[in-house]
């Protein structure tokens, strides 16, 4: 079966491409695509692009290209391969595509670090830099867990309120990951989208505040809960450290921890 590969200077086919990544990750048990990646590419967000692979009947391939805009002529691409296409060469060739199309500093992540993502690295000359590592453990149930909290005195912590804590929260990510070059940049868009996903929950989405302003943000927990269908097990639930920080401002008092 003949495969095309096209380069497109914006996302045609989101639906198509949210599809051909749930696919993958059904198969891989790791998305191939950052939650980000994923909101640029429902969005729509300019400056985003992407090489194809069709197959006349459906995408069977393809690779998302982010410029970032904080370094010239640098790009973000992550790459995914439907399962039923695999070991066809099609990443080759959208690799290969992004080669003679792109000038300047490629960035790509391997989610999962798959032995096929391996070798296409070596194959174009791409050595790991930086690594992500997912720590996990087995709970059984809120008792399983003691947490002993021993806040700052000029703190309490309350949930996430939609619509109320946005740009407050914005403010303290933007400070806390200021030198991170994802999680820094995250936009008002950025966060409404996350909050339009089946996963998000406020309960779960905790923010350290001053007791005597509630809405003067200092430090957040947000959890994301996923469920996954284990073999063994049947349904899984799955509770994820999204990401944790804290205003500079309060580093140094346990605010972590």
């Amino acid at each position: 079966m003949s495969v095309t590969v096209t380069a497109h200077d914006d996302i045609p086919f989101p639906d198509d491409l949210v599809a051909l990544a749930e696919r993958a990750h059904a198969a891989d048990g790791e998305p191939p695509f950052s939650d980000q990646t994923l909101v640029d590419v429902r969005s729509g967000r300019a400056g985003v692009t992407c090489v194809a692979a069709t197959d006349g009947e459906r995408l069977v391939g393809a690779a998302v290209v982010v410029p970032q805009p904080d370094r010239a002529s640098t790009y973000t691409v992550e790459l995914v391969v439907d399962p039923e296409h695999r070991n066809r060469g099609v990443a080759t060739a959208i690799a290969g595509q992004l080669r003679a199309q792109l000038d300047g500093t490629v960035e790509a992540w391997a989610h999962g670090n798959h032995v096929a993502a391996q070798r296409l690295a070596e194959l174009h000359g791409l050595e790991a830099v930086r690594d992500l590592y997912q720590l996990k453990r087995a709970v059984a149930g809120a008792e399983d867990v003691p947490l002993p909290v021993d806040l700052p005195e000029h703190l309490e912590i309350r949930a996430f309120e939609v619509g109320r804590d946005e740009q407050s929260w914005l403010r303290v990510n933007a400070a806390a990951f200021a030198e991170h070059p994802e999680q820094g940049r995250m936009t008002l868009a950025d966060l409404q989208e996350r909050e339009n996903e089946s996963w998000f929950d406020p309960r779960g989405f905790l923010l350290a505040v001053a007791a005597d302003d509630p809405d003067d943000v200092a430090g957040f927990h947000w959890t994301k809960v996923l469920t996954k269908d284990d073999p063994d097990k049947g349904q899984v639930v799955l509770g994820e450290v999204y990401v944790i920080g804290v205003h500079p401002f309060e580093h140094g008092r346990g605010l972590g921890s």
